[in-house]
């Protein structure tokens, strides 16, 4: 009996060997590993205070076309300067990793440093971001006023409405200036965006506008961060 149990251990064994030998075993996993990897930033950041306790400053790992983030740690800096910071990445398939805004949902509102994991050759990536204005007002601008108004509102010869949004200009001429509709009404009055035109403007609310603005802003989270930017006082 023993000298029988051998021989069927032998053939179970060579039957093994041999299924396993038959060709080489195919991964078809495509998913990029990503998992294991350290991205390092530095930067020299001012502006960072200016966010309200709806939003955080992150670096943050996003999968290819979403706009939440799968992994995020907060930048503790609560003053400008000098920041380095780690993040230890704990899943697949990132595509990017970000310096940047995301409000309570972790949703991406605004991007101030991108690297593609394509980047990466090792398990430690370095994001330089250098010097970077990220406040509130400043990304608005880049976001809003310098992206997509002030091709209207500056960079012609008259700005329509007697309004000029360009950078270095646009916050004097909206914050506490008065509107010519509404009557003793404020293009941004702080504190109050449902009595800013600002906000009417951008949500096709303003009567007596000409021009339709409703679809200049597509980006939900672009028209809240215009609210909590005039509701939380319309800083610089």
């Amino acid at each position: 009996m023993k000298k029988n149990s051998l021989i069927f251990a032998a053939l179970f064994a060579a039957i093994g060997f041999t299924a396993c030998d038959e060709g080489d075993i195919i991964d078809d996993d495509d998913t990029v590993r990503t998992a294991g990897k350290t991205v390092v930033l530095t930067a020299d950041l001012t502006g960072i205070a200016t966010w309200g306790s709806q939003y955080s400053i992150v670096l943050a790992g996003f999968a290819e076309s979403s706009n939440y983030a799968v992994t995020q740690k907060r930048i503790a800096a609560l003053t400008d300067g000098h920041v380095e910071t780690t993040l230890d990445i704990t899943a697949d398939s990132l595509s990017t990793i970000e310096l940047c805004a995301t409000n309570r949902l972790r949703e991406r509102v605004a991007t101030f440093a991108v690297i593609s994991m394509e980047a990466s050759h090792g398990d430690t990536l370095r994001l330089d971001a250098g010097a970077l204005d990220i406040g509130q007002f400043a990304t608005l601008q880049q976001l809003v006023f310098t992206g997509t108004c002030a091709r209207c509102h500056g960079l012609g010869a008259t700005p329509a409405g007697e309004l000029t949004l360009v950078e270095g200009k646009s916050y004097e001429q909206l914050v506490g200036h008065p509107a010519r509709q509404p009557e003793n009404g404020m293009r941004v009055l702080p504190g109050s965006a449902s009595e800013s035109l600002l906000h009417h403007v951008v949500n096709g609310t303003a009567p007596n506008i000409r021009f339709d603005h409703s679809n200049m802003i597509k980006e939900q989270a672009t028209l809240t961060l215009i609210d909590n930017w005039i509701n939380g006082g319309a800083q610089p």
